[in-house]
């Protein structure tokens, strides 16, 4: 590609005033845009307004939506050239593109009629005449018109790591270079006792090893795809425990900073609906995020199984690949494409499925290959029939009840109505296994001793509408203590659980504002309990005995101006490498930090945090996991995380701050292709303050000699005070338009940083009066 070229954003910005007329439309829309540029769409009638909010996503994400479609199409080495081979050799092997011809096909009339609408608005924006964004010039790509499909493809790609495949590669990886008792010695420090949402009522095959290096390059590739750190927080408090008598519903959406954001905010009414929330660009509907005046909801990645691994081996007979069975050999699937690559020679790849799934590593004409069965692919979804139900709920309970057909990703749902509701709902499908033996590893597909028996019925998800407890709080946490039916095996470290129900439950009655506080929240209970627990060691010399008493004396807030937060993201650091290394041994550590699978460094900050846990119910606690005396490794611990302090912040600690090095590091997708316009089509960084560990996530890649550059950090919030419904807000770190250096691409990003938020202007006249420009659209 040419690095040399360059655009001028004032050229690519689409007509906001006036009127067009637009081939398709059904009655005319008009596209009203408030002061962040953000699209209120007043339409005639139903079609019309999935029209118009597909025209609107036009205006603001066109260039998102092709990255979506070619990303999870297998097409982005067309634009690339051979750097993204990996990808593409990973998306093609997970059959997206089937899996969403079949979900389309399955859709009823209605359903299929809302999102071929919205497509129709994608299409005529560009068939309107209307400015490309400056990415197609760049490319030198055009338009291909959007579908149903396509709709569907968007919503698929964004959740197709958010599984536990990489979890259970990761857990074999471990095992097969830590060895079992060292696997073991860390995967047993988790305690149990820990929050939940509701209260209580082998042998690795050496034909395996070539799954690591597709993984590490498929996550070079993939970039903020290739992360499944996706988590969130929310939280609602029952009218019973608020001043005013009424529900007070907030959320925060953790992914990595994609450019542009991955949620796009938008309101659309007409006589049928009125409603407004985050929706995924390319996407009819809002199935995560909304407010429709009389009911608001959002999600959290309900942390759910739903991916399960098999080892497979091949043989070829006669010219037919041939999987290995219980009963012999059987023939398995098999599909032939071509991918082709800009400047360079098009690449053939077989896909193979067996009954256990699609082959998503390996390689079968060698013999061997592993093979996923995962519920977004293996049987048409019917999710889609639960978006438009959605709209007509105006309970709690209502709501619940349009859910039953969820399917991918599992969610934590919460939501509040106006009669004084709130609910909880554990939505998606789960399936029941034959044997527990997949629910923590690959597992052989050859015995068929590992089948997946049905899902788990709705009624036994867990669920509860107006709890005892007066919230719900959510925040990846495992949603219930029991283990029949199974969930999972593992979920998210409950320090941002915890944290909610601290705080929730530290007295009888909370203002909107104190609720709505939680999301600029920098308390780590963990960060707290490392200072307790060093508190009462030492004393020591030298700069460790300056640390244990630096951060002895905190109290765990995580703040952006902290000296204590930046020593203690340090000591972290320091504290994984000197007590896990020796347990994992050089292999296993290597592999853990630089292995592209974000599920090394990920269960490196699980044990840490357990062993924190431990160390907080166990105070006296002398010794590490693998027996040596805290006193005689905290030190050297200690000494490293002051050194690094001081090497990143100066030798005076006063004038260290946490936020100084802990700062966004946000990438344009076509920003590695041209880097001379990188300076133009990335954000600037912004500083903040947080951890893995708080209600305000800004996490961090846990590797030695990391600059705390931000992996995951609130992507989306609401608010919804149902004592004052027409003062919702909401915020994204970015802005409506995705066009680069344009007046609406960051002008919410400072607004985020400062945890404030922006007006939602859910009732009809109020958006009107808000209007800064509106466009209409009429039938040509």
């Amino acid at each position: 590609m040419a690095e040399t070229r360059t655009f001028d954003p004032a050229a690519h910005v689409p007509r906001l005033d006036g009127s067009i007329e637009v081939s398709g439309l059904p009655a005319s829309v008009r596209i009203h845009r408030d002061d962040h540029g953000i699209p209120h769409v007043e339409a005639a009638d139903e079609a019309s307004a999935w029209f118009g909010m597909g025209y609107a996503c036009a205006q603001d994400r066109l260039w998102q939506l092709e990255w979506y479609r070619r990303r999870g199409r297998g097409r982005w080495s067309e634009v690339v050239g051979s750097s993204g081979l990996p990808g593409d050799r990973m998306f093609r092997r997970l059959r997206l593109v089937d899996a969403c011809r079949a979900d389309v096909e399955a859709m009823s009339a209605e359903t299929r009629a809302m999102f071929e609408t919205y497509a129709a608005g994608v299409n005529a924006y560009v068939d309107a005449g209307e400015p490309l964004p400056p990415e197609f010039g760049l490319t030198d790509l055009g338009w291909e018109p959007w579908t149903a499909e396509d709709c569907v493809m968007v919503f698929k790609v964004r959740h197709a790591i958010m599984g536990k495949r990489l979890l259970k590669l990761a857990r074999l990886e471990f095992l097969r270079l830590a060895g079992p008792e060292a696997y073991a010695t860390l995967e047993g420090i988790e305690p149990g006792g820990i929050n939940v949402i509701l209260p209580p009522g082998g042998t690795v095959p050496t034909s395996y090893a070539p799954t690591i290096e597709e993984v590490r390059a498929a996550a070079a590739d993939l970039g903020t795809l290739a992360s499944d750190e996706g988590g969130s927080n929310s939280w609602a408090v029952h009218g019973s425990h608020t001043t005013t008598g009424k529900p007070v519903i907030c959320n925060d959406s953790h992914r990595p900073l994609d450019v542009p954001n991955v949620y796009w905010q938008v309101h659309i009414w007409c006589p049928e609906f009125n409603i407004a929330g985050g929706a995924f660009p390319g996407v009819p509907g809002f199935p995560h995020f909304a407010f429709k005046g009389d009911l608001a909801w959002n999600i959290t990645h309900g942390q759910a199984d739903y991916q399960d691994l098999f080892f497979e081996e091949f043989r070829t007979e006669g010219g037919t690949l041939q999987v290995r069975t219980e009963d012999g050999w059987a023939p398995a699937e098999t599909r032939t494409e071509t991918i082709e690559v800009r400047g360079g020679a098009s690449e053939e790849i077989t896909l193979v499925r067996t009954r256990n799934g699609d082959i998503v590593h390996g390689d079968p004409a060698a013999g061997s290959g592993i093979a996923m069965r995962y519920t977004a692919t293996d049987q048409p979804n019917r999710q889609w029939e639960t978006l438009r139900p959605m709209l007509f709920a105006s309970t709690v309970a209502e709501l619940h009840e349009s859910q039953r057909g969820w399917d991918e990703p599992v969610n934590a749902l919460v939501s509040a109505d106006t009669a004084g509701n709130i609910g909880f709902l554990y939505r998606g499908r789960i399936p029941v296994r034959s044997t527990e033996k997949a629910q923590q590893f690959p597992v052989r597909g050859w015995d068929g001793d590992h089948t997946w028996t049905g899902d788990v019925p709705f009624e036994q998800l867990p669920q509860v509408i107006n709890p005892a407890q007066g919230f719900v709080g959510t925040a990846n946490q495992r949603p219930v203590e029991a283990t029949d039916p199974y969930l999972a095996y593992e979920f998210t470290t409950p320090g941002r659980s915890t944290r909610i129900a601290e705080v929730l439950s530290s007295k009888e009655k909370f203002t909107p504002e104190e609720i709505v506080r939680l999301q600029a929240d920098t308390t780590s209970i963990r960060a707290r309990g490392w200072a307790e627990f060093l508190r009462d060691r030492g004393p020591y010399e030298g700069n460790a005995e300056r640390a244990r008493s630096l951060l002895g004396a905190w109290d765990g807030n995580v703040a952006g101006d902290s000296a204590e937060a930046l020593l203690y993201a340090c000591f972290r650091v320091r504290g994984m490498e000197q007590v896990f290394r020796p347990i994992l041994g050089d292999r296993a550590w290597d592999w853990a930090l630089n292995g592209g699978n974000d599920q090394g460094p990920a269960s490196l900050l699980r044990w840490w945090y357990y062993l924190g846990e431990a160390l907080r119910t166990e105070r006296g606690a002398a010794t590490t996991p693998d027996g040596r005396p805290w006193d005689e490794v905290l030190p050297g611990i200690l000494d490293a995380a002051w050194q690094r302090a001081t090497e990143l912040g100066g030798d005076d600690p006063s004038s260290w701050r946490w936020d100084a090095v802990h700062r966004t590091n946000a990438q344009h997708t076509l920003s590695e292709a041209f880097p001379a316009l990188a300076d133009q089509l990335d954000p600037d960084p912004i500083a903040v303050g947080g951890d893995h560990d708080t209600l305000q996530v800004s996490s961090w890649r846990a590797v030695p000699g990391t600059q705390f550059r931000l992996s995951n950090l609130s992507v989306y919030r609401q608010v919804v005070d149902f004592a004052a419904p027409e003062e919702a807000s909401w915020v994204i770190p970015g802005g409506a338009s995705a066009i680069p250096g344009s007046e609406h691409a960051g002008d919410q990003q400072e607004l985020w940083r400062l945890n404030q938020r922006v007006p939602m202007h859910l009732d009809p006249e109020a958006a009107r009066k808000a209007a800064k420009t509106t466009l209409e659209l009429r039938p040509s």
